[in-house]
Formats: C-alpha cells, sequence, structure tokens
C-alpha cells in the first residue's frame, strides 16, 4: 500500500526532536512493507540547511518539506488568521505532490488539523483520508475552524485513531460514528527502549553515581510542570535532576546534572542513567515520555488526569494533582526512600510497558485503513 502521511510536525536536521512519535510510527509502516511519503510543509524561516540529510535517525521514507507562509494563529474579532496559515499549507502540499508526481492509496494525517488540510488539499484523488487525533487540547485546534465548517470537511475523513479515550469521546461528541474510531494509545519500540545499566549511563554522561537522579522528559514549558518539579525537590539533599527538552521555561539549579534537548536515540540512555520519571504536566493528549520512561523500567509519578490514568497502573505509579506541590514531593520521597519499593514499581513498569509496543499498534492501524 502506498501511504502519504500530512504532518506539519516531523523531525528535520535543525529540529530532531519535533514530531519523533510521528516519525517513528510511519517507520514501522515502512517496516511493514509500505511505501511511505511524507509531506511536512514548514514555515519559511524556520529550518535551513540540505533536508536530504537526516540526522534524526534512519529514515525509510520519502520526505517532502515544501515552504508556505505562517500568519500564525491569532484571533482578531471573529476572524482567525490561522486560516491564511492553513490555506498556506493545503497550496503546500496540492503543489508537492503534483510536482512530484507522488502515488498513493490512502493518506493519513496527523493531528486534526493536519486532517483538515488533507481533505482541502486532496479530496480531489478520491483518496480515504485517515486522522490521527493526539491533541493534548483537541478543544483549541477546533476553535480555528467555523463550527458548520469543521463538521463538514470532518465528514470527509474515513477514519479516526484517537490515543485515549477522552479524544475518542471528543470525537464522538463532534457526530464521528463509533465505527469510524481506533482506540490506539501512542506506543514505542521496545527494541530501543529498554534498561541500560544505570552505572554504565551514569560514568557515560558524567552523572553522580551517589545520588538519586530524577528524570523529566518533555517540552519545558507551564502546563508541562518542569518548574513544579524543581520546587518539589527544593531542599531535598542528595537528589538531581535531568531535564529533557526545551522551551519558555527554564530550570536553574545546582541540582540539576542536565538539561536539553537530545536526539532520540539518547532519551533511552538518559532514562536509564535515572532513578524515578517525574511529569506533572495538566494535560495530555497520550504522552510518549511516561511509555518511554516504563519501557527503560522507570516508576511513574504523574498526574491523575483521564490521559494518563489511561497508560499508568498503580504498581509502578503515583498519580496526584500536578499543582500540588506537597503531594509531589511526598511521593518523590515515598519511593525513592524505600529501595524494595523502587526495584519492584521498575519491574512492574517495565513488564506493564509491554501492552505499548509500537510494531503492533502500526499494525493494528494498518489493519484499520486497510479496512475502510
Amino acid at each position: 500500500m502506498k501511504i502519504l502521511v500530512i504532518s506539519n510536525n516531523y523531525p528535520s536536521n535543525k529540529y530532531p526532536s519535533h514530531g519523533v512519535f510521528v516519525y517513528k510510527l510511519v517507520q514501522e509502516f515502512a517496516k511493514l512493507g509500505h511505501e511511505i511519503s511524507v509531506i511536512s510543509p514548514t514555515k519559511i524561516g524556520l529550518s535551513k540547511g540540505n533536508q536530504k540529510k537526516s540526522t534524526y535517525g534512519t529514515e525509510l521514507c520519502e520526505v517532502y518539506r515544501p515552504k508556505y507562509f505562517s500568519a500564525s494563529a491569532k484571533r482578531i474579532g471573529n476572524f482567525n488568521t490561522y486560516k491564511y496559515s492553513q490555506r498556506g499549507q493545503v497550496l503546500a502540499v496540492k503543489r508537492t505532490v503534483r510536482k512530484k508526481n507522488i502515488e498513493f492509496d490512502v493518506v493519513y494525517a496527523h493531528f486534526i488539523t493536519n486532517a483538515i488540510i488533507a481533505v482541502e488539499a486532496l479530496s480531489e484523488y478520491n483518496k480515504p483520508i485517515f486522522g490521527a487525533i493526539g491533541e493534548s487540547n483537541i478543544d483549541a485546534s477546533v476553535a480555528f475552524f467555523n463550527s458548520n465548517y469543521f463538521k463538514r470537511i470532518i465528514s470527509n475523513v474515513q477514519g479516526f485513531i484517537a490515543v485515549s479515550a477522552k479524544l475518542r469521546d471528543k470525537l464522538a461528541s463532534f457526530g464521528v460514528a463509533a465505527e469510524k474510531i481506533l482506540l490506539k494509545p501512542n506506543a514505542v519500540n521496545l527494541d530501543i527502549y529498554y534498561p541500560r545499566d544505570k552505572i554504565e549511563m551514569r560514568n557515560k554522561f558524567g552523572f553522580p553515581k551517589n545520588k538519586k537522579i530524577l528524570i523529566f522528559v518533555g517540552r519545558l514549558i507551564e502546563h508541562k510542570g518542569p518548574l513544579r518539579l524543581l520546587e518539589a525537590v527544593r531542599n531535598l539533599t542528595d537528589i538531581n535532576l535531568i531535564f529533557v527538552g526545551s522551551g519558555s521555561q527554564n530550570p536553574i539549579g545546582d541540582n540539576i546534572v542536565f538539561k536539553g534537548e537530545v536526539h532520540s536515540e539518547v532519551v533511552p540512555e538518559l532514562l536509564s542513567s535515572a532513578d524515578l520519571f517525574v511529569l506533572p504536566t495538566s494535560k495530555e493528549g497520550s504522552c510518549n515520555a511516561i511509555v518511554e520512561a516504563m519501557a527503560c523500567g522507570l516508576p511513574i509519578i504523574s498526574s491523575d488526569i483521564p490521559e494518563v490514568r489511561d497508560q499508568c497502573d498503580d504498581s509502578f505509579s503515583i498519580l496526584i494533582d500536578p499543582f500540588n506541590i506537597s503531594a509531589l514531593r511526598s511521593s518523590i520521597t515515598e519511593i525513592l526512600s524505600d529501595p524494595q519499593t523502587l526495584s519492584a514499581m521498575s519491574q512492574n513498569a517495565r513488564e506493564f510497558s509491554r501492552n505499548f509496543d509500537v510494531k503492533n499498534r502500526a499494525r493494528e492501524i494498518i489493519e484499520f485503513i486497510s479496512t475502510k
């Protein structure tokens, strides 16, 4: 099958961590024997360099990165400038398919805005279009559109892959029939995400071997909670922190041993050097970072919200109010103070992660697409 993927969030040389979850899934599509073309519209001025060189990982797909002018997404009265940004992406997709003579049997668009771009750009080809819905706040994306326009456009989408029950139910509230929705949480490649030797990893990165290390993986922005984690461990001795990601918030402290973006292949090594994964997030779609951490054998402290409850089991996790700093601190000390609990939770996390194998997820999505 020839699959055309539409995603404006896909890794590049300059931004190797952007859309890694999309990249990993479509690589699995390719490994299953399908021919994959990816169109990733790129804002003018956003990327530089030779885009044919894949520094973010082995690329099994043909990737095109047409440029478009972005007017951002600002509301002016009843008008949203996203209309012009969307139009630019629609034209970029149309132009690329035509100029590159891309042949495809089906379209897979990641996120609701990309599904709408696919409908606008590719309906003339009369090929089925599928949308993957993984937004942490789908209402914010839907707010770009007039409600009548939105419902009319999504009625042209053949099927949806929802990463959480909450998003599945949201699609149903838009009038999408249950048989058009596949509920399939995000997953990871268990051949890549597995526990390495902790001492070896700490030696590799120069981390102390006599302290407990907490790791945070995600965008360094308010709703993910990096500064809440920093506050929770204030005055706790013998604890170091790793922050993997970038964003508008900047955790600073003598107890931080690593902070910054890394290539995806480094993430499991950093996870393996830690004792505990902590993510006090206020909203998610289906959190890849949580599944990656459990696959590397880390107990999880995260948020008591529906999306995280879908991923976690109390045998290896503690879920709390992400804004309750006291509860966050006590959960951290509870786990770290008992080596037997830490060890048992680690083993349970690893076992539970087998429910989130990206190879199985890719096969089930292909089966869903093939039967529609």
